[in-house]
């Protein structure tokens, strides 16, 4: 579809830097690659957003469309009451990183949750400009959510004039929310996985899995569960049940979870891998048979789409969106993160089946390939310009 608008802003909290050569990089690998595809679909963009200083230990990707310019803003927040206050000290410069972006724009999306947009929405709320938006957090209320969280939803349900995206089961929720995606891949490297996937399927049809590998990707932090994971598998270790696990990412608990491999022995089955890029990650999923997410709180499961389009089959906990992202058993499962006991039932389960994979990771190709960047972008580009009737 034609797109009648041809300036886009972008409002993230998404952290930014620019590198030794002046490129300016993300350690949030998909954003850059969801935005850069959005942007092709307008003449200019400008995303307004934090930088910090870069160091060269980051694992970063770079942005390479150069139809994108930045608006740098400060980083800030936190949970301290300094933190807060920095917060409010600094919304002047905000409203001025707004303005400017205002006036390079003719359509605004503002991407939430964040505390940057609760004041992003006020302020082209009071411009009457053009706005559209995604909610990248759980849409269902949960306990301890944040009350900052829950007001943005309620301003998105109330007062949002604009289209909005957000993590549901169905297609539409009231007049301008629709569901939403959060793809990771483009339709040629769908294409491009096509070949080593099926040679992953006639050695499944030939040969039972010998040593089954495991992938998590996330952070490492308490929602993201990883934990319970290595729980699941230091059961399955002391049963003389053989694999290897890859846990894909950085956190707080790194070191936690890489004493816990130390002290039961697992070096040789585990491997904290630490921040991947894109083409490590990519490398990573395809030596994986199974991928495993115990999430607590999710919105929008990327890390199985991910999965699928290289022929990986997820096995999810049962939270937000994980019954349809597995098609109820056609392309995954479930599990109750309630005990580690269901997770090691499940393990023993799938890696003991032959006949049934092939057809699972099939239907998770034929799933993926419905969610490619380039489709989620154009949903994007149809509904704005259906919106914004003359």
């Amino acid at each position: 579809m034609q797109n009648k608008f041809k300036r886009l802003a972008i409002i993230s909290d998404c952290i930014h830097m620019y590198d030794a050569a002046g490129n300016a990089v993300t350690e949030v690998h998909i954003f850059c690659r969801q935005m850069q595809v959005l942007a092709s679909r307008f003449q200019h963009t400008v995303i307004c957003c934090p930088f910090i200083s870069y160091s060269s230990d980051r694992v970063t990707t770079a942005y390479t469309d150069k139809s994108i310019e930045f608006i740098p803003l400060k980083n800030v927040g936190g949970d301290t009451l300094k933190n807060k206050l920095q917060i409010i000290t600094n919304i002047p410069n905000w409203i001025k990183g707004f303005r400017k972006a205002r006036r390079n724009a003719d359509i605004v999306y503002l991407r939430f949750p964040n505390n940057l947009n609760i004041i992003g929405f006020f302020y082209f709320y009071l411009h009457a400009s053009k706005t559209f938006a995604t909610y990248t957090g759980t849409w269902m209320n949960y306990d301890s959510e944040p009350v900052t969280y829950r007001f943005q939803k309620w301003l998105l349900k109330v007062f949002f004039k604009g289209p909005a995206w957000i993590y549901i089961n169905e297609e539409k929720r009231g007049k301008n929310l629709f569901k939403g995606i959060s793809p990771s891949y483009t339709q040629r490297e769908w294409d491009e996985e096509t070949e080593q996937v099926q040679k992953r399927i006639e050695s499944i049809r030939l040969n039972a899995i010998a040593r089954p590998v495991f992938i998590t990707v996330g952070a490492l932090n308490p929602n993201k569960n990883q934990q319970f994971i290595l729980d699941a598998f230091k059961i399955l270790h002391d049963k003389n049940f053989d694999f290897y696990l890859y846990v894909v990412g950085d956190g707080e608990l790194k070191n936690s979870y890489e004493q816990f491999v130390q002290q039961h022995n697992l070096a040789d089955y585990v491997n904290i891998c630490g921040k991947k890029d894109y083409t490590q990650l990519r490398a990573l999923y395809r030596q994986s048979h199974f991928l495993i997410q115990a999430t607590l709180v999710e919105g929008f499961g990327k890390v199985p789409i991910e999965g699928f389009f290289h022929g990986v089959i997820p096995l999810l906990n049962n939270v937000a969106l994980a019954e349809e992202m597995t098609g109820n058993g056609e392309r995954g499962f479930v599990f109750s993160a309630s005990h580690v006991n269901n997770l090691v039932m499940l393990i023993k389960h799938v890696t003991g089946l032959k006949t049934q994979l092939p057809g699972m990771i099939n239907n998770g190709r034929a799933f993926a390939k419905k969610q490619t960047l380039e489709n989620w972008a154009g949903d994007y580009i149809e509904k704005i310009n259906e919106y914004y009737k003359p």
